[in-house]
């Protein structure tokens, strides 16, 4: 689910999961692929948690990516940053970004929307981030309700929507996430929250069929993991 946003001068992390903190002694939720890149050698200058589960706040990667020898600056709920500061991160470097707020933050504008993720993750928060004249809407992780529309405003045009497809764990399937993208008419959607875990599951393939019959002005990218696309 992680992605980096990068323009000419800022470059932001969002929901980075690049260690494998979250396997456990069962082996059960170990990553099926390898990061796609180092969290050492990563000079962010901001990471976006949307909200303290271990895959969206990972836990293996923190110190190296907002620790004391790092200049980067940590974004998320008020759940992120108690976990962050109890952790040791220092309290400087966290920014508290709940549902409702706005932030503007060098050249990108901040906008935290509602991420209906459930009573365990009970302050998810989605985010459009405004970023060299382009709109992206990162859902996180959300069910799909049919009065998002009312409940949700991104604020105008999106340009790339960023949405899970795995049907698990409170997320939309395949066929809820193309409604999703119906609601918000972005010029491209990408399917995300799949391939990482074998107890996710999740179906690209299905998603783009859904999705063309469903919202068909929609451009569908599926990119392989690591791969930049140009907005």
């Amino acid at each position: 689910m992680g992605y980096i946003i990068r323009s000419n001068d800022i470059m932001i992390g969002i929901d980075l999961y690049l260690s494998n903190a979250c396997m456990s002694k069962d082996g059960s939720f170990k990553r099926l692929v390898p990061p796609p890149v180092d969290a050492a050698g990563l000079e962010l200058d901001y990471l976006i948690a949307t909200h303290d589960h271990g895959d969206h706040l990972d836990t293996g990667s923190l110190e190296t990516l907002v620790g004391k020898d790092s200049k980067t600056l940590m974004i998320g709920p008020a759940s992120v940053v108690d976990y962050a500061v109890n952790a040791g991160i220092d309290g400087k470097k966290l920014i508290q970004l709940d549902r409702g707020q706005e932030k503007k933050l060098k050249s990108v504008e901040l906008k935290a929307v509602l991420a209906d993720h459930g009573e365990y993750a009970p302050d998810c928060i989605g985010v459009v981030i405004s970023i060299a004249g382009k709109r992206i809407y990162f859902t996180s992780d959300t069910c799909y309700r049919t009065d998002l529309h009312e409940i949700i405003d991104t604020g105008g045009k999106i340009d790339l929507l960023i949405v899970p497809i795995n049907g698990k764990y409170g997320n939309p399937d395949p066929k809820d996430a193309a409604y999703i993208a119906s609601w918000i008419k972005p010029e491209i959607v990408i399917p995300s929250h799949f391939w990482m875990f074998a107890e996710h599951g999740g179906d690209p393939g299905e998603f783009s069929k859904r999705c063309k019959e469903i919202s068909p002005e929609t451009r569908i990218v599926i990119p392989a993991i690591g791969e930049r696309i140009i907005l």
